[in-house]
Protein backbone atom coordinates (compact mmCIF):
# COMPACT_ATOMS: atom_id res chain seq x y z
CA UNK A 1 0.00 0.00 0.00
CA UNK A 2 1.37 3.47 -0.97
CA UNK A 3 2.09 6.20 1.59
CA UNK A 4 -0.10 9.03 1.56
CA UNK A 5 2.94 11.42 0.40
CA UNK A 6 3.71 8.99 -2.33
CA UNK A 7 -0.36 8.98 -3.50
CA UNK A 8 0.26 13.12 -3.65
CA UNK A 9 3.78 12.87 -4.58
CA UNK A 10 2.12 10.62 -8.05
CA UNK A 11 -0.55 13.08 -8.38
CA UNK A 12 1.99 16.30 -9.06
CA UNK A 13 2.12 16.76 -12.52
CA UNK A 14 5.91 16.62 -13.40
CA UNK A 15 7.65 19.47 -15.48
CA UNK A 16 8.26 19.01 -19.17
CA UNK A 17 11.88 17.62 -19.89
CA UNK A 18 13.62 19.34 -23.25
CA UNK A 19 16.38 18.35 -24.85
CA UNK A 20 19.76 20.70 -24.95
CA UNK A 21 18.72 21.19 -28.64
CA UNK A 22 15.47 22.67 -27.81
CA UNK A 23 16.74 24.45 -25.41
CA UNK A 24 18.97 25.95 -27.00
CA UNK A 25 16.84 27.03 -30.14
CA UNK A 26 14.96 28.82 -27.48
CA UNK A 27 17.59 30.32 -25.67
CA UNK A 28 16.57 34.28 -26.38
CA UNK A 29 12.82 33.80 -26.25
CA UNK A 30 13.40 31.50 -22.74
CA UNK A 31 16.89 32.78 -21.50
CA UNK A 32 17.56 35.94 -23.04
CA UNK A 33 20.86 34.72 -23.66
CA UNK A 34 22.33 33.65 -27.25
CA UNK A 35 21.78 30.20 -28.27
CA UNK A 36 26.14 28.86 -28.23
CA UNK A 37 25.40 30.22 -24.46
CA UNK A 38 23.21 27.97 -23.22
CA UNK A 39 24.73 25.15 -25.88
CA UNK A 40 27.97 25.88 -23.63
CA UNK A 41 26.29 26.09 -20.65
CA UNK A 42 24.43 22.63 -20.64
CA UNK A 43 27.15 20.61 -22.49
CA UNK A 44 29.67 22.07 -19.24
CA UNK A 45 27.11 20.95 -17.14
CA UNK A 46 26.65 17.21 -18.92
CA UNK A 47 23.08 17.75 -19.30
CA UNK A 48 21.45 15.69 -22.60
CA UNK A 49 17.44 16.78 -21.28
CA UNK A 50 16.51 19.15 -18.24
CA UNK A 51 13.51 21.35 -17.18
CA UNK A 52 13.48 24.91 -18.15
CA UNK A 53 14.01 25.78 -14.57
CA UNK A 54 17.13 23.29 -14.15
CA UNK A 55 18.38 24.54 -17.23
CA UNK A 56 18.04 28.20 -16.15
CA UNK A 57 19.88 27.52 -13.01
CA UNK A 58 22.95 26.14 -14.94
CA UNK A 59 22.45 29.00 -17.92
CA UNK A 60 22.79 31.88 -15.41
CA UNK A 61 25.40 30.30 -12.87
CA UNK A 62 27.53 29.71 -16.38
CA UNK A 63 26.51 33.47 -17.51
CA UNK A 64 27.57 34.76 -14.71
CA UNK A 65 31.25 33.32 -14.17
CA UNK A 66 34.29 35.38 -14.45
CA UNK A 67 36.16 35.53 -17.83
CA UNK A 68 39.96 34.85 -16.75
Amino acid sequence: MATKEARQAADKPTAPQYTAAELANAAQKVFGVPQDVVTAALRMAGIKSATIEEAKKVVTAFAGKEVK
